[in-house]
Parts: C-alpha cells; structure tokens; sequence
C-alpha cells in the first residue's frame, strides 16, 4: 500500500502552491498541476519536485521513448520510459503550459517506469505530455511528446479506479460493506446504493485502448468497509499486464497498489479476481 502525500515545490526558482497534492483540485489552472497531481517512480520512492518556470532546453542529452495511456480523472497511470543512454533526471510537463515536474533518481538508469496521478477534477478532451532525461541539467536530451486522450468519469466522495499497459481484459470489482453487501462490477454495474461501475474497457478482448475503469458514487456511499479486487478476465494475446489500482476516500490521504498479471486470465464473475485492499468510508 502506498500513501500519497503532498509534493514539494521547489525553492529559490519557485513560488508557493496552494494545496498542492493534497485535494481534489491541485493549484493555478494555468500549470502543469492541473493535469497531473503527483509524478513519483512505480515504486514510489522517489516524488518529483514542481519546479516553477519553463522546463531546461534540450542539450545533446539522450533520447527516450515513453508508453502512452489514456488518462481519467482521479486515476493513476503507469509510463515506461526507454533511453539512448543512462540518465539520472526525468522531466515532465504540459505542452503550452507552465511549470513542470522534476526527478532526480538516485542512480544511472536507462529505463524508468512512473506512476503519473491526475487529479479528480480534470476536464478536456486530451494534452500532450512532453518528457524529457539527462544525465545532468546541461546535458537535456530532446524532448518526447505524446498526446494523451482523457475520458471523463464520476469521481464522488469514493472513487475506485485501475489502468493498466496492455489490450487485456482487465475487471474492477468493489465490495460494499454490510450484510447482504452488493458486489459492482460488470455483470452488476450499478448498486441499490448508488455506487457505478460508469467505465467498462476492452470487455470480452473488444480492445478500446482506453485501459481504464472506475467505480464511484454520484450521492453519498454507504458507511462501512468496503472489499476491493481487480480480476484477469482475459489476457488477450497480452503476455504481461501491469496495473495500477487508485482509491479515493474524501478526507483521506490517497492510495495506490500496482501489480502485475501473466497468463490467459480466469473469465472470472462475482466473487472472482485479487483482493487489492479494504477501505472504510
């Protein structure tokens, strides 16, 4: 289980950010903030820095190829990030937008994998992330940019989502708390409660490439602990599927769980798939 918290910004070529990391609304429309709410490596330890002002210009550093995703709001998405060459800071932002997020790994590495959190209240139709290593802030490497579609979800008082990085069949299931507690997931997409699944990709290896699902509540959930899992309904074709799994609970720090799946899958129903984590409301 990993906790996230706020980010730090920056000092000396920077300003202070109002509620930075830490709601559903992450600071200035105008900044990289409001696409992306944390930018860390997958296994979290290390956090980018929001750094105010234009990101450094490329300068002979190496090239890198990066994994697009599909993006919701108050989702999490997992990147893969391929250099020419070792490197030892990433930089990420916006294309037309200020300020951008920046990390310096302890270590050389030629290949990354991030974790990039949106916030809940993202809106529009899509945005072009530009990315960018090098081995030092002299030595940028030219800038990769992928445009990056967003669909809309609910996002309530609990939200529940999972992506993952291949065309496989990938199912969200949510537990309510209580007895005769009602399960949600596709083949009961809405609860007597009012919880959703209002996002259901690549059903049955009808590849969508949106690699997203989200479960959420438009009024007030139900008080309790409620069980989530995410089941390997089918690979199809995919040798390997990586998820990550996000849970939002007003009032409460957000969480995330990634994972990793192999074989044909399960074709699994109720009561089917991995127990991610519980949570309370």
């Amino acid at each position: 289980m990993r906790l996230r918290a706020c980010i730090p910004v920056a000092l000396g070529i920077t300003v202070g950010l109002t509620g930075l990391g830490c709601g559903d609304s992450t600071g200035p429309v105008n900044s990289v903030t409001r696409f992306f709410s944390t930018v860390t490596t997958l296994d979290e330890s290390v956090s980018a820095t929001l750094v105010r002002g234009n990101p450094p210009s490329a300068a002979g550093g190496p090239t890198v190829a990066v994994t697009p995703f599909t993006a919701i709001n108050g989702g999490t998405s997992q990147v893969h990030l391929n250099a020419s060459d070792s490197f030892t800071i990433v930089i990420v932002f916006v294309e037309g937008f200020p300020d951008y997020y920046r990390l310096d790994i302890p270590a050389n590495a030629q290949a990354l994998d991030l974790l990039l959190s949106m916030p809940q209240d993202l809106s529009g139709t899509g945005f072009d992330v530009v990315y960018s290593v090098a081995p030092s802030l002299m030595a940028m490497g030219p800038r990769t940019t992928i445009h990056t579609p967003i669909v809309a979800v609910g996002a309530g008082n609990v939200q529940v989502s999972v992506s993952w990085n291949a065309g496989s069949d990938v199912d969200l299931h949510l537990v309510e708390p209580g007895a005769g507690a009602e399960e949600i997931f596709y083949g009961h997409t809405t609860s007597g409660a009012g919880g959703t699944l209002d996002l259901d990709s690549n059903p049955g290896c009808a590849i969508d490439g949106i690699q997203n699902e989200n479960i959420t509540y438009a009024g007030q959930p139900l008080h309790g602990t409620y069980t989530v899992r995410v089941d390997y309904y089918a690979s199809c074709g995919a040798t390997q599927t990586d998820y990550v799994v996000t849970v939002r609970v007003k009032g409460q720090a957000v969480l995330t769980f990634t994972g990793t799946f192999t074989g044909a899958g399960d074709a699994g129903g109720a009561g089917s798939g991995t127990t991610i984590t519980t949570f309370s409301y």
